[in-house]
Parts: structure tokens; C-alpha cells; sequence
């Protein structure tokens, strides 16, 4: 990450790293989305004690995007730096077959190009800046959490209380008519 970068992302955190660990209360809400246990965290923070647990981890030292990523429940919250390059490789694992359900939690922007790798698949605008790590303070940046999988009605189940949901109007991976955020009362009426 360039210095710049580094700094635009750490300015109000305290957090001078690319290391973000997901808060707590997230990661409870993403095992129990996938039903007590994940397979791949392929952005872990460490080996031995990760924020994140998960059957099989890839840090920066063994690096996820040297990986496919063979599992049946994938969750990641990457190095933000280096959007262009992970967020693409997580939509081609699932395009591809390998990882079978995928929950990202990722900086929303949808003005960048990686955006268009994801835009196709639902996704949850968080309605407040999380707080990540040991960070003194939260995020300079909103949060978007992305899932590629066939569960949506779970999918909002689990992560509604974070924000609206949207679809793809145009895309048909999903029966909705429009880009409007879901209520719970929209998706069960």
C-alpha cells in the first residue's frame, strides 16, 4: 500500500496497518449465518489465533490470492488497499465453482471499477461506520456487505439489522423487480 493510501484509510483510526480485524459482533453474525462453522477466511490476521475463526486460513505471509479457494463457506473482509485485486479474485472463486456461498465485507464504493465484479450480487449498505480492530475510532468509510450465494432470505435475515438490502434490477441472479432497499416486510409480502 502507498503511503498515501495508507494514510487516507487510518486518518480518524489510529490504525496505521492494512490490517483491519472485523468486529466481534460481525464475525458472531457470519458464523451463525453460515450455521457454527467456516471454512475459508482467506484475509486471516494470523494462523495460530485468528480474529476470524475458520477452518482454513491464508494470511499475508501465505496469501489468499495465491490460493483457489476450494470451500463451502468462504468469509472475507480483505486488505481495503488492494481492492482491485481481491474483491475481483473473490467473484471469480464463486463464479468459478470453488467456493460454493461467500459473505464480503468491503468498503462500499460503487464509483470504482472492482465494483463491477460484485455489482451483480446482493448486498447490504451498512448504516453506520464500523469500528474494526483496536482502531481508536471507526472507519473513515462506509461498509458494504456482499453475498454470493443462493440464501438471500437468510442473507437479510442475518445481516438486516446492519442496513437495507439491494439487488440487481437488471442482473436476474435474483427475483426482485428493483434497486429499491428491501424491507423485511417487502420480502415477505
Amino acid at each position: 500500500m502507498t503511503s498515501s493510501a495508507l494514510k487516507a484509510l487510518t486518518a480518524s483510526t489510529g490504525n496505521r496497518t492494512d490490517c483491519w480485524n472485523t468486529p466481534v459482533t460481525f464475525v458472531a453474525d457470519v458464523i451463525k449465518f453460515f450455521d457454527g462453522s467456516l471454512d475459508l477466511d482467506p484475509c486471516s490476521n494470523d494462523e495460530e489465533n485468528p480474529n476470524v475463526p475458520a477452518k482454513k486460513v491464508y494470511t499475508e505471509k501465505t496469501n489468499g490470492l495465491a490460493h483457489d479457494w476450494i470451500a463451502e463457506s468462504v468469509f472475507m473482509n480483505h486488505p481495503y488497499s488492494n481492492s482491485k485485486e481481491w474483491i475481483p479474485y473473490a467473484a471469480n472463486q464463486y463464479e468459478c465453482g470453488n467456493s460454493k456461498e461467500m459473505i464480503l465485507l468491503i468498503k462500499l464504493d460503487i464509483s470504482t471499477k472492482w465494483w463491477t465484479s460484485i455489482s451483480s450480487y446482493p448486498w447490504i449498505a451498512v448504516n453506520r461506520r464500523l469500528k474494526f480492530g483496536s482502531g481508536k475510532g471507526a472507519a473513515p468509510f462506509q461498509s458494504a456487505i456482499v453475498y454470493l450465494g443462493n440464501r438471500i432470505e437468510r442473507f437479510n435475515d442475518t445481516f438486516e439489522k446492519y442496513g437495507p438490502l439491494y439487488v440487481c434490477a437488471t442482473c436476474g441472479t435474483v427475483p426482485i423487480i428493483d434497486q429499491t432497499p428491501l424491507t423485511r416486510a417487502m420480502i415477505t409480502e
